[in-house]
């Protein structure tokens, strides 16, 4: 990081001078204006044609910079800027200081397109975000020491004006006599606004705004000063105030932003503004000095916020591809407020007087307010953990986002060396002749190699592959960096390049195939697939890195992009392609790239049953019955396994990848069943133990407080675990009605304790199947009360404790069984049998008012009400 600083030194020397000279040009201009006894809504409109200027600049400044250069640029404009402030001095007119003011606008547009494209390819993904706080720093401090250049003589001498020329000219001076040279820079397409306000309402209107008060403010802040005779020493630190407010908001605003609903933020700046600007007025009235700084300091940073939080609230709504291509919109839109501002607040002050621009403010600040209002009234707040971070803006209409970190980081393109030069200028004319040459100047100079044969593979006509195949030969022991800098430079062969080089040197292709596959997703498939086919011992570690790399892609996706997220189909496809490529290592590659992506556990479960369901289909076999049995569990053992391996690496997945499972091989239900349920009943287990360790801490079921330990999290666990095991037996039994009874046993076999649950909800799945059953109409009845003593019995054998339960479970959903059902559950101790029979109608009872008092004390299918029960 201290080496891109200091190797961008010269120009943030030269961005600290040249906002000297502007931050004294800032104040000058207005100051003269009123000395010269021109109108307040003339200063206005002349004030306007400098953000007019900069609108022009901001379209057209990238065509400059192409044509001529950065250095020619800056200097460039630096000299119409010198020309410009040193023409003001030739006479007091309005016109002419109008025309001058869109000049000056127009160059500094330019000179901020050649400063940050500079900048920005100076940076790196990690270093971008610190050299732009840098390049901040440095425009707010020229900015605010600027102020105080005005003590240097008096606004009515030319003085000031020649100060401010001198310093535009030795503003060039760092840059001129460095030996740093120019990027290039890249052109892209702006969005419309219409299509950006279509996307960001607020972020578009508060841009527009912020444009509008902005301007107005740090422009006639002067004029205003002056309807109150603050002149000299103290108009500098009035305006100093001014500018050091704007920069230090910026830190709490930011903070606050990025941890609260930005919207509210938003709304509550716009108010305390409104209000303190407001308060300025009397106490200006008063000439309480101290007040009016600190008041116009506080307002001053506000209204600096609003395009920072502006360009955050478009940025929430946006893609990334989209970002930068958007801030020309947000640039326009701010341009145009810039633009009319001024010239707006200055009608009014005008007809109101000076003070009246804090007025103009403040209803500007209140209309926007009330379109926030609106906004949040009919939109969703984005979750603060999805809001894009707010970045500090030095100076408002800027022409560049390539610097902020929250937009997508394109690698500049390095300057070439002389060998390649050379090596390209011998291509162009002669391919042949270049690949011998690019040879030579590696075998002279390894160094240059990787760059030579990169440089050359550009170039049309070169037979690329040829190329390769030459600088394996002079430099072996680069042919890695030799191939990745091949296939960066020619995408389209990078499956042809990475195949060869399997073919030299198998056990090296994992490496080069991963770092292809990182630089460009659209190849990982591929890159896979060659890399496995090398060395199919690999397939695993591929996986594994491939997998977290799309886990980590899809971590740090935007809100907007996430409509467009193909992770989960990229990480079925990598599986398919590498469980192709070594059958053998299915299992490993699946439970990998679950455990990176769970999401894609459940479509890899239907892509490997489809291929296992055609296997099968495919197997004959010739033994007995019971030695095809015994082949027929050994065909499934496979897909229990599966069950339990992607239960374990994607648990919240298990149900699904259980029930696709047995959906594709039925035969597998009950094992799969166990198998899903001991998982279940393990993840339970383990919260348990946790929750053992730290009641461990109390004594007698005390807290270390010496409260009484609620087990709420205990009871929640298993209210889960149970609430899993109906979920399985429903979906189980839609999709095998006749198992239901079977897998209800299994179920409470593994889970004693959802035996009524699993009752209530057999029970009604078995009445509700037989009120759709038009059949057998006269034997409805007989038929339901003999399945549902059939289930009371199954169940009370596996789980003797809670046959009570099991039975008043049974009787809540089908009534009609409830004689056949103490019957059966008192058979042998007639003595009972009263008591069996009380206990059933008292827990019914107290069942249905509980569920009527909006309890769930045990489960029911059916809410409606229930015919008296005949014992």
């Amino acid at each position: 990081m201290r080496k891109a600083l200091l190797s961008l030194i010269a120009l943030f020397s030269s961005c600290i001078i040249l906002y000297l000279g502007i931050g004294l040009m800032n104040i000058l201009v207005p100051s003269r204006m009123g000395l010269e006894g021109i109108s307040t809504d003339t200063i206005g409109m002349v004030l306007s044609m400098y953000f007019v200027g900069m609108l022009t600049g901001a379209v057209y400044s990238k065509q400059l910079v192409k044509r001529v250069g950065h250095i020619r640029v800056f200097a460039g404009s630096l000299a119409i800027e010198a020309i410009c402030i040193l023409a003001f001095t030739l006479d007091a007119n309005a016109l002419l200081w109008g025309i001058l003011r869109v000049l000056l606008g127009f160059s500094h547009a330019c000179l901020l397109t050649a400063m940050e494209s500079w900048l920005s390819d100076s940076a790196t993904e990690e270093t971008r975000g610190k050299i732009l706080a840098v390049y901040n720093a440095c425009i707010m401090g020229g900015l605010f020491c600027g102020q105080f250049l005005m003590g240097v003589a008096e606004p009515s001498d030319n003085t000031l004006f020649v100060l401010v020329g001198i310093l535009f000219c030795m503003a060039t001076l760092p840059v001129l006599f460095s030996r740093s040279q120019g990027p290039v820079i890249e052109t892209v397409a702006p969005m419309s606004i219409i299509s950006l306000y279509k996307i960001s309402p607020l972020g578009v209107v508060t841009c527009l705004t912020s444009g509008a008060v902005y301007s107005a403010l740090f422009n006639l802040l002067p004029v205003f000063a002056a309807e109150y005779h603050i002149s000299g020493f103290q108009l500098s630190l009035f305006m100093g105030c001014a500018i050091l407010g704007a920069f230090s908001m910026q830190f709490p605003v930011g903070a606050l932003s990025d941890r609260l609903d930005r919207r509210t933020i938003l709304l509550g700046l716009l108010l305390l503004s409104s209000v303190l600007g407001v308060a300025i007025i009397p106490l200006a009235a008063m000439h309480m000095m101290t007040g009016i700084f600190i008041l116009c300091g506080l307002t001053s940073g506000m209204v600096a916020c609003y395009y920072p939080l502006s360009v955050a609230e478009a940025f929430d709504k946006l893609k990334k591809s989209e970002m930068v291509s958007a801030m020309g919109s947000m640039l326009l839109a701010f341009g145009i407020g810039g633009a009319i501002g001024p010239y707006t607040a200055s009608l009014v002050m005008s007809a109101f007087g000076s003070s009246s621009l804090f007025y103009f403010l403040a209803v500007s600040q209140m209309l926007l307010a009330l379109f926030t209002i609106y906004r949040m009234s009919v939109s969703k707040a984005l979750p603060v953990e999805d809001q894009e971070g707010f970045v500090m803006q030095g100076e408002a209409l800027t022409t560049s986002v390539y610097l902020d970190p929250r937009t997508e980081y394109t690698e500049p393109e390095a300057q070439l060396s002389a060998e390649a030069e050379l090596a390209i200028s011998i291509a162009e004319s002669d391919p042949a002749a270049a690949v011998k040459l690019a040879r030579a100047l590696t075998v002279k100079n390894p160094e240059r190699g990787t760059e030579v044969a990169a440089a050359v593979a550009k170039v049309p006509g070169i037979d690329v592959m040829r190329l390769y195949e030459v600088m394996k030969e002079a430099a072996p022991y680069q042919i890695l960096e030799i191939t990745q800098a091949i296939v960066k430079a020619k995408p389209d062969l990078a499956a042809d390049l990475v195949s060869r080089l399997a073919e030299w040197y198998p056990q090296q292709v994992i490496p080069v195939a991963i770092e292809v596959g990182r630089v460009f997703p659209e190849m990982r498939i591929e890159m896979a697939r060659i890399a496995v086919a090398s060395a199919p011992e690999s397939a695993t570690q591929v996986a594994e890195y491939y997998a977290r790399l799309i886990a980590e892609e899809r971590e740090s996706m935007r809100p907007a992009d996430r409509e467009d997220d193909t992770s989960e189909a990229d990480a079925l496809n990598m599986a398919t392609e590498l469980w192709d490529a070594n059958p053998d290592q299915a299992l490993d590659i699946a439970v990998t790239v679950a455990g990176s992506v769970p999401e894609s556990a459940v479509a890899m479960t239907e892509e490997y049953m489809s291929h296992y369901e055609s296997e099968a289909d495919s197997e004959e076999t010739d033994s007995t019955a019971d030695g095809a049995s015994e082949a027929d569990e050994s065909d499934y053992h496979d897909a229990v396994e599966w069950v339990s391996r992607l239960s374990e690496a994607a648990p919240e997945q298990a149900m699904d990848v259980a029930a696709t499972v047995v959906e594709a091989v039925p035969e597998s239900m009950f094992e799969v069943t166990e198998q899903y349920l001991s998982a279940t009943d393990e993840d339970a287990d383990d919260v348990t133990d946790s929750d053992s360790d730290v009641a461990e801490t109390a004594v007698d079921g005390s807290d270390s407080d010496g409260e009484q330990a609620e087990p709420s999290e205990q009871t929640e666990e298993a209210e889960d675990e149970h609430q899993k095991a109906i979920e399985w037996l429903t979906r189980m039994s839609e999709l095998s009605p006749e198992m239901s009874l079977n897998l209800a046993v299994k179920i409470v076999e593994a889970v004693p304790e959802s035996a009524r649950y699993v009752a209530a909800e057999v029970a009604r799945l078995l009445h509700e199947s037989y009120q759709t059953d038009n059949t057998g109409l006269n034997d409805k009845p007989a038929s339901e009360i003999q399945d549902a003593v059939e289930l009371v019995n199954r169940l009370r054998e596996v789980s003797p404790e809670s046959a009570e339960q099991v039975a008043v479970a049974v009787v809540e959903n089908i009534p009609e069984a409830a004689s056949d059902v103490v019957d059966a559950i008192s058979a042998g101790d007639q003595s009972r049998e009263g008591e069996w029979v009380d206990s059933i109608d008292r827990n019914s009872e107290r069942q249905v008012d509980t569920r009527n008092a909006g309890g769930s004390d045990v489960p029911s299918g059916d809410d409606a009400e229930k015919p008296e029960k005949d014992h």
